[in-house]
């Protein structure tokens, strides 16, 4: 007889739903896994850094970095191209062991942790399988199961457990259903981006592969993004203000290669690459959380907080507010507090961890692309002062850890750190300069 009770069931078996799983599955707990999508899913919506802080998570799930990396570049530095001039490195920090990230091809990704989950005896799965409802208790008060089809065949199926739980991504079901309260949703400075996967794309130099963002080159309402990624491939990207990336008429590929034509920069490292996908994206993103929770339910991963992804910190908020929530609920499954109390804690953790790197991420936007000053300072008093602070190494160490939530976001805003940061870099670009002259004389 096939079960159809369980301790958990999880909605959405991507990067959360799938992490969620693995934790609940070391802790024995009975889960049911369901996913719309059939794995794998050729490129969906999303292009990801995973730095080596989210490694270090998917460590302890067990995940197989051979398998969710399997001919995936590893990439040691982050470059911002200033100008034709100026180009700031970044070495991405040593964390539990490594010093790199994957621009990983989420079709893999997603993939690997789903086979990773159902290796757990207690975790079960179906992909291909709608959810079309939730089932409540008598009193419509409290969530009991629910019940949908299998994609391929129309077969319907109804499950029941203990508590549900929405990691059904920005557009969540079970968000929906119960009406999830929404909370500091932001949507002042809307945000579009846009991306394809490109092959033999020029590299940047001779150096490791590398994540290079760009500035547009006559403007601030925008930038670009290239990462080495899997299989020879590169993620191309370009983000920016809602009513600057908006293609007339849905003509969202003709539009994709004008801009990266407008950058001459990036247009020339994709001479004689190919465009080997669609051209995917997301317009005006979301920024907001939503109620962790409710009589037998539970939202994790971008069903319960989303942001704009110009810092690159979706991934490693999935992975954490996974882990999280995991340990609110082993707790309530072994007896050791109630429902409420593992919300509570739950969604306070995750709040304390997410906060922060959020109102910073909602702060650069606002200041790269909605800047309120109507002038632009000349480029050369932009870009010596940043070298300065990039050739400080102490700096670059601070924005690796804080690049891997390793200390506070904002710390490398601090006037103080930056400015002594420029002290030295300016002192150590002196040095090199006199080191050089003398060396010539």
């Amino acid at each position: 007889m096939t079960e159809t009770e369980y301790d958990v069931i999880i909605v959405g078996g991507r990067v959360a739903g799938s992490t969620l799983a693995a934790y609940l599955g070391q802790a024995e707990v009975r889960v049911l896994l369901l996913e719309r999508a059939t794995f794998p899913e050729d490129h969906p919506a999303s292009s990801p850094m995973v730095q080596p802080s989210t490694l270090a998570m998917l460590d302890e799930i067990g995940a197989d970095e051979s398998a969710y990396a399997h001919n995936t570049p590893k990439i040691g530095r982050m470059i911002g191209v200033i100008d034709a001039d100026t180009a700031l490195a970044l070495d991405i920090p040593e964390i539990n062991g490594r010093n790199y990230g994957y621009a990983v091809d989420r079709a893999r990704f997603d993939a690997a942790l789903w086979d990773n989950a159902l290796r757990y005896p207690t975790v079960s799965g179906h992909q291909g399988f709608a959810v079309n409802s939730l089932l409540w208790d008598d009193d419509g008060q409290q969530v009991i199961g629910l019940e949908g089809r299998f994609v391929n065949n129309g077969e319907k199926a109804q499950y029941t457990a203990k508590c549900v739980v929405g990691a059904d991504g920005r557009f969540s079901t079970v968000a929906r259903k119960v009406e999830a309260p929404e909370r500091d949703k932001r949507s002042e400075h809307p945000t579009t981006i846009y991306y394809g996967y490109w092959r033999n794309v020029r590299p940047f130099d001779e150096g490791s592969p590398t994540s290079v963002a760009y500035g547009a080159q006559n403007a601030t309402t925008h930038g670009y993004l290239i990462m080495d990624s899997a299989d020879n491939t590169a993620a191309v990207c370009v983000e920016g203000r809602a009513d600057v990336i908006a293609p007339e008429g849905g003509a969202v590929e003709p539009f994709y290669l004008e801009k990266l034509r407008e950058n001459t920069d990036v247009w020339a490292r994709l001479q004689g690459a190919e465009l080997i996908t669609k051209v995917h994206g997301m317009r005006k993103v979301g920024n907001l959380f939503r109620a962790a929770g409710g009589a037998g339910w539970a939202l994790v991963g971008d069903a319960y907080h989303q942001k704009d992804p110009i810092d690159g910190q979706g991934i490693y908020d999935s992975v954490y507010s996974a882990r999280t929530l995991a340990k609110a609920i082993i707790a309530w499954h072994s007896g050791r507090t109630t429902w409420a109390d593992a919300l509570q804690w739950y969604d306070t953790s995750a709040r304390k961890q997410m906060q922060p790197q959020y109102e910073a991420t909602l702060n650069r936007i606002q200041q790269q692309l909605y800047p309120t000053m109507s002038f632009s300072l000349p480029k050369e008093l932009v870009a010596t002062p940043l070298r300065w602070l990039w050739n400080d190494p102490q700096y670059r160490k601070l924005a690796g850890l804080a690049l891997n939530r390793k200390v506070a976001p904002n710390v490398t805003l601090q006037p103080r750190v930056m400015m002594l940061a420029m002290l030295r870099g300016g002192l150590r670009e002196l040095s090199d300069r006199l080191g050089e002259s003398e060396a010539q004389g």
